[in-house]
């Protein structure tokens, strides 16, 4: 995620002998790799969690299996992956989320979201809809906030929960724009509900949303990413109305600390490659993201910048989970 307004989710022989603790296992990977992934199966990244992981097995010459553990805001994933051996046979792939906002919004964590990992690699990003159901008599971002400054709170909009991307991304977008509209959580996708009316507004991951405009069964008012969205360029950007305010959600690669430098570095390598691969990039961008290519430095730079501007929001609304 990003937030400009107020948010803008090496081996060798020598290294071997100069770090024991960090050296490569003579035959890396010896067993299948674990990939845990903290979303249940058939949401959010699950799927594109599934095409990396049958990359990279073929990247590794090895088995890659998939393991779904949601659960307390993505927490319960993230710590199986925190206490498992350092050995580079488990990986999390996740949003960023577990790391930059659950630490803020739960009373506490079992594990340290600073400490207990290593980055290995962003994988993509997507912006979000600003979608309506036929229960909304406008048809764009500017009729919304009209109408929500008109009749404040008449306007209800659904999320995945308190402290979810689309709860801060509504957050956001209520205070760039001066208006007040009521929260409805939902625990799952609220899309089934605002086609059939029952809430008025949703913000949505392309994954979940293209189709459904697509079909005209709901209409996209704007985009949250920071130009407008390849898959779907005459929705405009919320940008376009209220300069600054752009929200991205990413999904990553992690491993628990202590893993081998060597090992780090051979995942790096492949994810780095499975990244150019056509059908992949193909997949993504037919889903409405768009891969990324950063250093190591530069995922743990985002995941602090992110993780201070998460911190704002949620202290600043007083938004808690149990």
């Amino acid at each position: 995620m990003h937030r400009r307004r107020s948010l803008t989710l090496l081996g060798g022989a020598a290294l071997a002998l100069a770090a024991p603790a960090h050296a490569q296992p003579a035959a890396w990977p010896n067993a299948p790799i674990r990939i845990v992934t903290p979303t249940p199966v058939g949401v959010g990244s699950d799927a594109f969690t599934r095409l990396y992981a049958e990359f990279l097995g073929k990247s590794l010459k090895t088995t890659v299996i998939v393991e779904n553990r949601p659960g307390a805001a993505g927490t319960l994933g993230t710590d199986a992956v925190a206490k498992a051996a350092p050995n580079g046979q488990t990986l999390l792939v996740s949003t960023s989320l577990p790391f930059t906002t659950a630490p803020y919004l739960l009373a506490k964590v079992p594990y340290n979201a600073q400490k207990d990992f290593v980055p290995i690699a962003q994988l993509y990003r997507g912006g979000s809809f600003v979608i309506a159901g036929p229960a909304f008599p406008g048809r764009t971002l500017k009729d919304l906030v009209a109408i929500a400054k008109k009749s404040p709170g008449t306007i209800n909009y659904a999320s995945y929960g308190p402290g979810s991307t689309a709860h801060l991304g509504i957050e956001l977008l209520q205070d760039a724009a001066g208006i007040e509209m009521a929260h409805i959580p939902y625990k799952q996708s609220a899309v089934p509900d605002l086609m059939g009316g029952q809430v008025m507004i949703g913000w949505e991951p392309p994954v979940s949303a293209l189709q459904n405009i697509r079909s005209g069964k709901v209409r996209a008012l704007a985009y949250s990413g920071d130009a407008r969205s390849p898959a779907m360029p005459d929705v405009p950007t919320l940008a376009e109305s209220y300069p600054g305010l752009t929200m991205f959600t990413w999904v990553g690669v992690w491993a628990p600390a202590d893993t081998p430098d060597a090992i780090v570095q051979r995942l790096q390598t492949a994810f780095a490659s499975i990244s150019k691969e056509p059908d992949l990039l193909k997949a993504l961008i037919d889903a409405g993201s768009e891969p990324m290519a950063t250093t190591q430095a530069q995922m743990r730079a985002e995941i602090e910048r992110e993780a201070q501007a998460m911190s704002r929001l949620i202290k600043a609304k007083h938004i808690t989970i149990n």
